[in-house]
């Protein structure tokens, strides 16, 4: 196992990009959110995310990929909380710019037969595989915020393998909360894995629900959130999609 206790808890400013985006969004009254707004707010918080653009709903592929390598993810962007792959509203394993476009078409048309917003698009490189790990953070109707990690990916409510910590957590309680995860025999390199680095994991979870977090320091504004898959490899950590559902503005 990998994992460093010495290392503090690190924690953006109140004014820092992360806050801000929350704030703007809930200002604006968004329900969510959307994945690109998501991300950069993770990023603030020192979560690494996949490379990628934001297009706009109407505006084409053409010339905006240069500075990214294929193949290409393509995501829905929308103000509302969505399940992306329920509703057909992501597209992998893109090659170029035509596939993006065509599949934006695509993507477009199921967002409107659902009834829901698009505010653009996210293209994305993808990531080499690990393994899938899911971050998440919720109110408990008596003990409040809590965060929470397992084992990830489509299969994540299946496999239960779940830990939860009541907000704030210390860098102690966020490696035992990993610690305790029935998956940690994989992540350690059991049958010949590849054992993986998680001290990226404890820092994502104190820099979500620690002292200074992002959801400790906003559980007024933030209902709950999921991000799921994050990859975890021996060389780091990438938050794959993201998913921040608001509360109303009182």
């Amino acid at each position: 196992m990998q994992y460093d206790r010495s290392l503090k808890p690190s924690g953006a400013a109140l004014d820092g990009p992360a806050d801000l985006a929350l704030k703007r969004a809930w200002d604006a009254g968004q329900p969510a959110l959307d994945e690109h707004e998501a991300k950069a707010a993770l990023r603030g918080i020192g979560i690494a995310t996949p490379r990628g653009v934001k297009l706009a709903a109407g505006r084409a592929a053409t010339g905006s990929l240069a500075d990214l390598k294929p193949p290409f993810v393509l995501k829905a962007l929308s103000s509302e909380p969505i399940h992306k792959s329920d509703i057909g509203a992501i597209r992998l394993d893109l090659r170029d710019e035509q596939a993006v476009d065509e599949a934006r078409s695509d993507i477009a048309a199921r967002m409107k037969m659902a009834g829901l917003s698009l505010t653009g698009f996210l293209v994305e490189e993808m990531i080499a595989p690990g393994c899938e790990m899911i971050l998440g953070g919720m109110h408990d109707p008596k003990l409040g915020p809590m965060v929470m990690v397992g084992a990830g990916g489509i299969f994540a409510e299946v496999l239960g393998d779940a830990i939860f910590g009541l907000c704030p957590i210390s860098r102690v309680d966020a490696a035992e909360m990993v610690e305790s995860l029935k998956i940690l025999p994989i992540l350690r390199g059991a049958r010949g894995r590849t054992p993986v680095h998680i001290t990226p994991l404890v820092d994502a979870l104190l820099a979500l629900g620690g002292e200074n977090g992002l959801f400790w320091r906003h559980a007024d504004k933030i209902l709950e959130f999921d991000i799921n898959p994050v990859i975890v490899r021996a060389d780091g950590m990438a938050a794959v999609d993201a998913r921040f559902v608001l509360k109303a503005a009182s």
